[in-house]
């Protein structure tokens, strides 16, 4: 048996995250001592290192515990926690091999500028132009992660076959309305607790569900990443920025929500 402090080295974890595991329900300790002391076993340890990788793999804490069930008595309850465990893992897995694939396309890149150097007497500039475009497409599709939970990035991911260059495209123009028609409304002195106020509110929110898909996860990771664009990137893509709301606008559009 071991004491908790104990556990935690064995483990490379820390006693807080023992804790907040044994609040969720995801590791008990098999028994605790005569003073109250988590006691945990040699198989909880088994258990912690499942929790652990589907961590890393990006699940929610809430999920693990149904995808850790193990459906004794129930078949059940076992298929489908295989099931959920399978797609993860196959999600998991599909994210990987993009973000590979965008490696090697930075690799190929260089390769190439390697091959011009040994050949040429001057360096071809336009290689480099293409290693730092690859470059940045790689920044430009990791650096807005840190602003959405595991939670909205499943949701994220489960909702991408439904988008379609036409749909992106008509969505585009769609904001680009909404951007012109409040920012008419702002230079009109609209009250936002009026009615055209409210009416564009309303229009605001059903473009933000579009995306969202009304997961409120998602809504607050998009909250957070808008509210932090003076620390963008500077290499963020020019067309990302664009549609970004000017902060006037959200400030119309809270006080109109604020109102309803």
């Amino acid at each position: 048996m071991f004491r908790i402090q104990q556990f935690a080295k064995l483990a490379n974890v820390t006693v807080r995250t023992l804790h907040h595991y044994d609040r969720l329900g995801l590791l008990t300790p098999t028994l605790r001592s005569a003073r109250g002391y988590r006691l945990y076993r040699m198989e909880d340890l088994a258990q912690l290192e499942r929790i652990l990788v589907l961590r890393y793999l990006g699940v929610p804490l809430k999920e693990i515990a149904g995808l850790l069930a193990t459906g004794e008595g129930d078949s059940r309850q076992a298929f489908e926690a295989n099931h959920g465990l399978a797609d993860t893992l196959a999600r998991q897995a599909k994210v990987l091999r993009e973000r590979r694939d965008g490696i090697d396309r930075v690799l190929n890149a260089i390769a190439t500028a390697q091959r011009q150097l040994e050949t040429a007497a001057e360096p071809d500039w336009s290689l480099y132009k293409s290693i730092l475009r690859e470059i940045h497409m790689q920044e430009n599709e990791n650096w807005s992660a840190k602003y959405f939970s595991p939670e909205a990035k499943k949701a994220i991911e489960e909702r991408k076959h439904l988008w379609s260059p036409e749909m992106q495209e008509k969505v585009t123009a769609d904001w680009k309305q909404m951007y012109a028609d409040v920012e008419s409304a702002i230079g009109r002195g609209v009250d936002p607790k009026s009615e055209e106020g409210q009416a564009l509110a309303a229009r605001w929110v059903k473009l933000v569900e579009g995306f969202t898909g009304g997961n409120a996860e998602v809504v607050a990771g998009l909250r957070r990443l808008y509210a932090d664009q003076a620390n963008w990137p500077a290499t963020v893509d020019p067309q990302v920025k664009s549609n970004a709301p000017r902060p006037e606008l959200t400030a119309f559009i809270s006080a109109a929500r604020g109102s309803c």
